[in-house]
């Protein structure tokens, strides 16, 4: 009996390696007590929201305001809205306006809705790996085909491979920066020299191509400045929420924010505001909304975040671990010692009860992922259990 969709039931058997890992992080700690496992394998934040959050959110709750609780337009509220444009464009130095952002559930709300509006059946979207593989199935919710392309060395864009993958079927590419999962960071350089090949490949074929650029970790930048994809390319649609900068993950509070000046703006944002209601999200959780719009500002130091990145880059060099120096976010993505990345996890897990994640479930073999968004404490005691288990393929 057929009870789900065929493409449901084989994902269902594929399964994802973090979620595999966070009920094997479960049952461990069940067995051998919380401070006896090291789990590293969640993107959770673990940075509560900052003081002027809940003040507001407090104050939104309390207020006697008729109707407060009923619809509101599936854009989002105006004043929501005013306030992530003023947000967006004192980052970035661009035109966005009110009218053209969406709040949306979560920023893995607005991709969808983005791809739902941009997308024909059969049309194309890069995505750079390592990736977070969620990408591909909202590419598949909305007919669309992925087409992976490897990022360099150093976990930055590769122009060659991305220019061998564009095509007259390319309909956007997906870029992430602060990376997810490993920490990058694109150079404005580098993301200049993107939007000149976007626009190179619209002329050539007399397409239309989106850059999506997929920013919950935007405030989460450390000895860097943030790259301003609207400075890179004329048709930029950023995707982005407050899960990780204000610590909001269950909230779902995100948004799509484009630059009033974009070809079509109009158009664009009536059928974003089509999907976001057809879709069923039909509006962003309305207490958040109404929050965020009382707060003074939206900009969040982020140096708990900073301290934890520190921490566990001291922790992985004294071990003797080779990766990329992460410059954003909350993820590091070193090499394994192995070439077979899932049976290093693995060992890591059940010998060590170390919970890492194989950079196979991210597209790159032969790496693996830790989240450091977890108890200082936690990343200082696991500097012998890291050293042990690199030795024991060291001997």
């Amino acid at each position: 009996m057929n009870t789900i969709s065929n493409y449901i039931a084989d994902h269902l058997e594929k399964g994802s390696w973090i979620r595999k890992l966070f009920d094997e992080g479960n049952r461990l700690r069940s067995l051998h007590g919380e401070e006896s496992v090291f789990d590293f394998s969640l993107g959770n934040p673990i940075v509560e929201p900052p003081a002027a959050f809940l003040e507001a959110l407090q104050s939104v709750v309390s207020a006697e305001v008729p109707g407060k609780h009923r619809y509101i337009p599936n854009q989002g509220l105006p004043e929501a809205r005013a306030k992530v444009a003023d947000f967006i464009n004192e980052r970035f130095q661009t035109g966005v306006t009110a009218g053209t952002v969406v709040m949306t559930v979560g920023a893995g709300g607005a991709l969808n809705v983005i791809l739902k509006g941009i997308l024909n059946a059969g049309e194309e979207v890069i995505i750079p790996a390592p990736y977070f593989v969620e990408y591909d199935y909202y590419v598949a919710n909305h007919g669309g085909a992925v087409v992976h392309c490897q990022l360099d060395e150093q976990f930055s864009l590769d122009l060659a491979e991305i220019e061998r993958s564009l095509s007259a079927r390319t309909r956007a590419i997906i870029i992430n920066t602060p990376h997810n999962p490993t920490g990058s960071l694109l150079d404005q350089d580098i993301l200049n020299a993107l939007g000149d090949l976007l626009a190179d490949t619209e002329k050539k074929y007399g397409s239309t191509i989106y850059l999506l650029c997929d920013d919950p970790y935007g405030q989460l930048i450390y000895d860097a400045e943030a790259p301003n994809p609207f400075a890179a390319y004329h048709r930029t649609i950023l995707a982005s929420s407050f899960s990780k900068d204000l610590g909001l993950a269950g909230e779902r509070l995100g948004y799509i924010g484009i630059d009033a000046s974009m070809e079509d703006v109009g158009t664009l944002i009536a059928g974003l505001v089509f999907c976001n209601r057809t879709l069923g999200f039909v509006n962003a959780p309305l207490l958040v909304q109404r929050s965020i719009a009382a707060m003074d500002s939206l900009r969040v130091p982020q140096h708990e975040y900073r301290e934890r990145r520190d921490l566990m880059v001291q922790v992985l060099q004294s071990a003797g671990y080779d990766f990329v120096m992460p410059r954003g976010g909350f993820f590091i993505f070193p090499k394994s010692p192995i070439e077979d990345d899932v049976e290093f996890c693995l060992k890591a897990a059940q010998d060590y009860r170390l919970l890492i994640v194989p950079g196979s479930g991210f597209g790159r073999k032969g790496f693996f992922r830790l989240s450091y968004s977890v108890p200082v404490e936690q990343i200082k005691r696991s500097q012998d259990t890291f050293t042990r288990l690199l030795q024991d393929y060291n001997k």
